[in-house]
């Protein structure tokens, strides 16, 4: 890795390196030593951009719900001509979830990883409790996300909610996560689309 890159690029460097091999080994199995050498940098550089693995565990959820996130809001095509009222936000709403639908069906070892670095986030916090700040950071990030997104139909579409919007995107990100979790189990995408159409009329339900 070059070392005119800045300490931004490195960290995002290191991270990708990190997801690589968290899909491979699992969490628990990587170290800052492998990331370095996945890398091609020294530990010195992995523990300059990071003061510890939790800290770069963190970076890695962060880095795997903007991939998400971006997945919607960068498709300026959804957004265009959107109308207004009810059904417009509907619409949607399940537009965005579909592209949210693709790019998880794509990367499924990455899902995975998502649950799997709450779950070691718990396990890990039972002795460590400083741990469990990773899977309060992912769900915090991953609740303002999907609050921002909601909002940001709410105002294009001229409509209101009947709930508090943050109720409402801890909901939406509970159905997705349970969603999400079946099919990796069953790999039935057909049921996943079936269940983000009543999603989006869920979520439109809340609406005047």
């Amino acid at each position: 890795m070059s070392s005119r890159l800045s300490v931004e690029e490195r960290r995002a460097h290191l991270i990708e390196a990190a997801i690589g091999l968290a899909e491979k080994k699992g969490v628990a199995g990587v170290t800052t030593r492998d990331v370095a050498h996945a890398a091609g940098v020294s530990l010195g550089v992995v523990h300059y951009c990071f003061e510890s693995k939790d800290a770069l565990m963190t970076e890695l959820v962060k880095a795997l719900s903007m991939e998400l996130r971006d997945s919607i809001e960068t498709n300026d095509a959804v957004w265009q001509e959107v109308g207004t009222g009810k059904e417009s936000l509907r619409n949607l709403v399940r537009a965005g979830l579909e592209l949210l639908w693709l790019n998880i069906e794509a990367a499924p070892h990455r899902q995975l990883l998502s649950y799997e670095t709450t779950t070691y986030a718990l396990r890990e916090g039972e002795h460590t409790p400083a741990k469990l700040a990773i899977a309060r950071e992912q769900y915090l990030f991953n609740d303002s996300t999907v609050a921002d997104v909601l909002e940001h139909g709410r105002m294009a579409t001229g409509t209101q909610w009947r709930v508090p919007v943050a109720t409402l995107s801890r909901l939406t990100l509970n159905v997705i996560d349970g969603v999400v979790l079946r099919w990796l189990v069953d790999e039935d995408s057909a049921a996943v689309r079936s269940q983000l159409d009543v999603l989006a009329d869920m979520i439109a339900d809340y609406t005047t």
